[in-house]
């Protein structure tokens, strides 16, 4: 019995041991160490100014694409948010309602950060007249 206890006794240090020489790592975490990902887009116009919105002419063989990455390449949003925003605000300017096809010669509202925003938790913008034209995007039902 006592072998028993002794051999097991060895074998739980032996163990131990083994597991203490194992390295330890320390992750420190500090906030300036790798700086946060709102600084490295803080520097784009439309984070600089979240009002601020563009018009562009949509040129022959222009894709949707190409435009997002023009005015928004680089700003942190999600690319299909941004596209999903364009397509409901410019609805004319695209074949059936397909971001793959845009009518050239058409000229795009290209939304703020905040219209986007709006869009996106649907909360009614203080703007949004002002690039639909006057048209207005509820739909009222009438009869019974």
């Amino acid at each position: 019995m006592r072998v028993l206890l002794l051999t097991f006794v060895s074998t739980m240090l032996h163990t131990m041991i083994a597991q203490a020489a194992e390295p330890i790592v320390v992750l420190n975490y500090s906030e300036n160490w790798g700086g946060s990902v709102s600084d490295q887009y803080r520097s784009h116009p439309m984070r600089e100014n979240p009002d601020e919105f563009k018009k562009h002419e949509v040129m022959e063989a222009e894709t949707l694409g190409h435009i997002i990455a023009k005015y928004y390449g680089g700003s942190g949003l999600n690319m299909k948010f941004v596209e999903v925003a364009i397509l409901q605000i410019n609805r004319s300017a695209f074949v059936r309602g397909n971001p793959n096809f845009l009518y050239a010669g058409k000229t795009l509202h290209l939304p703020s950060v905040n219209q986007i925003r709006a869009l996106v938790t649907k909360e009614k913008s203080e703007n949004r007249n002002t690039y639909d034209n006057g048209r207005r995007n509820e739909i009222f039902f009438f009869g019974s």
